[in-house]
């Protein structure tokens, strides 16, 4: 006789038709539900937990807007929908879309969303870095309304994120940059398509009119616990000339601020050292963007 398995064998599955019934059902169902749009990371997980999913693409959720504020994304939006939007493959929102389209297929793509790319929430997730970058925020919708939270405050670990039982992400919204501002977005796995992050580097460089960094920012994947900024070699070049030498500086001071681990995928060194040559690399593109 065989010893009883826990599977993965969901035994209700709900559509509401509008957030607070989402919302709702969430509360209800507590840990034994999750919701889902795209379903990308469940199928492969297979939580045994999971009793009920919850689908959310009823929800209007799968939007891309420009106003005079900036740029707001539904999180059910794919990613395939994000990297070949025109509004987003222009000026500095260019690095979101051109992550997107690191993730792995083209099958992965047109299932996988923006809210469920940042809920996970993987410290290798490709969006992660060019959100916290772009100093995003995400709107949450919970049984006692909506709040707002910075993207950086919203990482809390592996596999752990800031919502609360019964909160849902809605929206991801990125304020409008100054005009001289570029960005890049760089990434290496073990392979050339369709692989997790060794590291991944997303960059935001504002230059004032007289080619001063007036802000910067510099963001990272898979090199600690969550996707994390590294401030102090920001601060290194603002208010200064973008020179050479500086940007070589600036990239090994990232590499001493990073918490990578070594793993199946890569040693801790290699990470290090990859993280230097690829911030270097990010910082040089993404000034070359400005214009």
């Amino acid at each position: 006789m065989y010893p009883h398995l826990d599977v993965f064998r969901p035994t209700d599955y709900l559509k509401p038709s509008n957030i607070r019934e989402a919302v709702e059902l969430l509360a209800r169902y507590g840990n034994s539900a999750f919701p889902i749009a795209g379903g990308t990371d469940l199928l492969v997980e297979k939580d045994p937990k999971i009793k009920v999913l919850i689908d959310l693409t009823d929800l209007g959720l799968n939007y891309i807007q420009s106003s005079s504020e900036g740029m707001a994304i539904g999180a059910a939006t794919t990613m395939s929908e994000i990297g070949a939007s025109p509004a987003l493959r222009v000026g500095p929102y260019l690095m979101l879309a051109e992550a997107t389209q690191e993730i792995g297929t083209p099958q992965i793509r047109n299932m996988a969303t923006l809210g469920g790319n940042i809920c996970r929430p993987s410290p290798a997730a490709d969006t992660a870095p060019p959100l916290l970058a772009l100093e995003a925020f995400v709107k949450i919708a919970g049984p006692n309304g909506y709040r707002d939270l910075e993207i950086e405050q919203f990482f809390k670990g592996v596999n752990q994120d800031a919502l609360q039982p019964g909160e849902i992400v809605t929206e991801i919204r990125i304020s409008n940059l100054p005009k001289r501002t570029g960005t890049a977005f760089i990434k290496k796995g073990r392979v050339a398509a369709g692989d997790l992050s060794i590291v991944s580097v997303a960059v935001c460089v504002s230059l004032d009119h007289g080619n001063l960094c007036s802000k910067v920012r510099i963001a990272l994947g898979a090199v600690a616990p969550t996707p994390l900024r590294a401030r102090e070699a920001e601060s290194l070049l603002v208010g200064k000339v973008p020179q050479r030498n500086l940007l070589t500086q600036v990239a090994q001071k990232v590499s001493e601020e990073i918490r990578p681990i070594s793993d199946l995928r890569a040693s801790a060194e290699y990470r290090r050292t990859l993280s230097r040559v690829l911030v270097e690399r990010a910082l040089n593109e993404a000034l070359s963007r400005i214009v």
